[in-house]
């Protein structure tokens, strides 16, 4: 149930009865990223851009769903990766020339600080609604910031940053036009500088940091790694309850449910990205997901779904018969597909080329169809109207993160094959229509070659099979 505020007791009522409460943070999660990696990010930053620079990261801030519903809150990438802080409607200031702030022990004395995170109020009357507030105290503490302030501080320190630097370039995200009122009215600060450096002879220069922070992210340290692992294991997990749960006459929302439920049950806050569940002619579909279809008998069932954890998000493919055995036609496609996954797989190193790597996946789906005689050409890209996507991609803080082209130890990258014939494809026998295959795996590349790191749910076909003849949590009726 969701409660109106404002016809529940009088206001005044209210907040006399939470004003008596403690309403101090807690963070419940133990494995959260410490605030000393947050803090090597935020240093290795300001040692790109310089003594003469100042940098205003933003936070994300609340969507409204419909009515008076928001959005559950995800917070921006990059703003996590420098802080990890949750929380919407905060500003980060870096200035690596310092500025003075009052000192939080002795407000009659300063210090000097590189840092400010600037964060909403804590509020009693709008904790007991809405939820724990850090506030600046909070922020210190337990996120490790030189120094905190509330966000109606932001435009002071701002300006007093820009004059003990003599900053020449000012770094911040481009600002989207569609802000809501408060977060613009935030930012009103940033906004006015943008439109005073457009003006001739203006001596400030703006860049987006993004570039700076997305080179930072591209190969991930032990911590995120470790987050990553978590996030590809409760995938894997939720993979093969999938799996053991499928059967004809279900609906592919029910195999979404399992997913979502093991995610859940095994602390992932989101899912990585909307759960792709299609069977027959939907497996087709790359982004499918409806999730409204019955599996029916003898369909192929494409499942493209992950876990995200403490904001680090997996992504894992599997493809499964509804009925627990591969057609002939289903195994034949499935098997080409496999066999470009490993061979991909067996090549990824450090310094090696990732088009290198797709183009051997390219090269087993093309031998595979032209040995099958569904493409009647070789060398003419002819496998390229049933494999309509790249071979993967980089995984972190967004399912789709950032890469660089080479391999290097530490960058984490799925790779994800696929063969999809739709109904009516030309030179194709009807036997192979509707088949959708895509087999995904996240793999981490390593110092001597790499580690498969969703390896704990089956990719063989004898494997899936042995598994779909067991019991899952999705067969279990709900009272």
């Amino acid at each position: 149930m969701r409660l109106l505020l404002k016809t529940l007791v009088p206001a005044t009522l209210v907040f006399i009865s939470v004003t008596s409460q403690d309403l101090s943070y807690v963070e419940y999660d133990k494995d959260l990223l410490p605030p000393l990696f947050h803090k090597s990010r935020r240093d290795s930053l300001m040692a790109r851009m310089g003594n003469d620079a100042v940098a205003v990261i933003y936070s994300n801030w609340e969507r409204v769903r419909n009515g008076d519903v928001e959005y559950q809150f995800r917070q921006d990438d990059n703003f996590s990766y420098l802080t990890g802080f949750p929380e919407p409607d905060a500003l980060l200031l870096l200035a690596p020339k310092g500025l003075s702030v009052a000192n939080p022990d002795d407000t009659s004395k300063t210090i000097s600080v590189t840092e400010v995170l600037f964060v909403r109020s804590k509020d009693p009357f709008r904790e007991q609604w809405d939820g724990r507030r850090y506030g600046p105290e909070g922020v210190m503490k337990l996120k490790g910031l030189q120094y905190a302030a509330t966000n109606d501080k932001f435009r002071q320190l701002f300006q007093s940053a820009l004059f003990a630097s003599g900053a020449r370039v000012i770094y911040t995200p481009p600002l989207p036009e569609d802000l809501p009122q408060g977060m613009a009215e935030l930012l009103r600060p940033i906004r006015s500088m943008i439109e005073a450096s457009k003006a001739r002879h203006s001596q400030i220069e703006l860049r987006d940091p993004s570039p700076m922070i997305y080179a930072m992210r591209v190969v991930k340290t032990p911590e995120e790694i470790a987050l990553l692992t978590k996030a590809t294991h409760i995938s894997a997990l939720a993979h093969n309850q999938a799996m053991m749960s499928c059967q004809p006459g279900m609906f592919e929302y029910e195999l979404q449910a399992v997913y979502e439920y093991v995610y859940k049950r095994m602390g992932a806050e989101y899912a990585g990205y909307p759960c792709i569940v299609g069977a027959a002619e939907n497996s087709i579909v790359l982004h499918y997901n409806t999730n409204r279809r019955q599996i029916k008998d003898g369909d192929i069932v494409l499942a493209d779904c992950a876990a995200e954890y403490h904001n680090y998000s997996s992504d894992v493919t599997r493809t499964y018969p509804a009925n627990g055995r591969f057609s002939d036609a289903q195994r034949k496609i499935y098997q080409i597909v496999l066999d470009a996954q490993k061979a991909s797989i067996a090549m990824i190193k450090p310094g090696v080329s990732w088009r290198d790597v797709g183009a051997k996946a390219d090269q087993v789906i093309e031998d595979g169809l032209f040995k099958l005689g569904l493409i009647k050409e070789k060398n003419v890209r002819a496998h390229r109207k049933f494999f309509i996507h790249g071979l993967g991609h980089p995984v972190g803080l967004n399912v789709h993160d950032v890469g660089a082209p080479v391999l290097q130890p530490g960058m984490v990258y799925t790779v994800e094959p696929g063969i999809y014939i739709p109904e009516g494809a030309e030179g194709v026998e009807p036997a192979y229509y509707n088949i959708g295959v895509r087999i995904e795996d996240v793999i981490l590349v390593t110092e001597d070659g790499n580690k498969h790191l969703s390896a704990d749910s089956p990719r063989e076909m004898n494997e899936i099979e042995a598994f779909m003849g067991k019991k899952g949590i999705g067969n279990q009726p709900v009272r």
